[in-house]
């Protein structure tokens, strides 16, 4: 059985860095001070349970009245469930109750697929973030 449990900003993130640590830094060698950033302590974190274990989570922060999806995670053994996609559309509904028009991430090369099926589309060039190729992806609501 799964749930999600929104952490708002300010509140403590233990439960979504037992998911970004083994992820970003661990799988994907990303410095562990470049993990943890400023939109951390504004953000609204969606964190995903597996019977009640924590094993997927996403963010969203605003900054000049646009979204941003980031750190979407799930853990290795947890994948191909739809768990990012659940958290996705948890914090895409977040956006939408908030009155947002635009959302906007930066989706890591191999799963652009999944946020296009969201919705998401690619805008701009590939470029790399901690030496991963990434997209800036957009999505308008309506």
């Amino acid at each position: 059985m799964t749930s999600i449990k929104i952490i708002k900003p300010g509140e403590d993130l233990s439960e979504a860095m037992k998911i970004r640590i083994p992820v970003f830094v661990e799988e994907q060698n990303i410095p562990k001070e470049n993990e943890l950033d400023k939109n951390d302590k504004i953000s609204y974190h969606a964190v995903l349970y597996d019977n009640n274990v924590p094993v997927a989570c996403g963010r969203l922060y605003y900054t000049d009245n646009i979204a941003h999806i980031g750190r979407v995670a799930v853990l290795k053994q947890y994948r191909r469930k739809g768990y990012a996609t659940t958290v996705c559309k948890k914090l895409i509904d977040i956006a939408i109750s908030h009155k947002t028009n635009d959302i906007t991430l930066d989706a890591q090369k191999y799963v652009v697929g999944l946020y296009e099926k969201l919705g998401f589309k690619v805008v701009g060039d590939e470029f790399l973030d901690e030496n991963i190729p990434h997209f800036k992806m957009e999505l308008k609501i309506l």
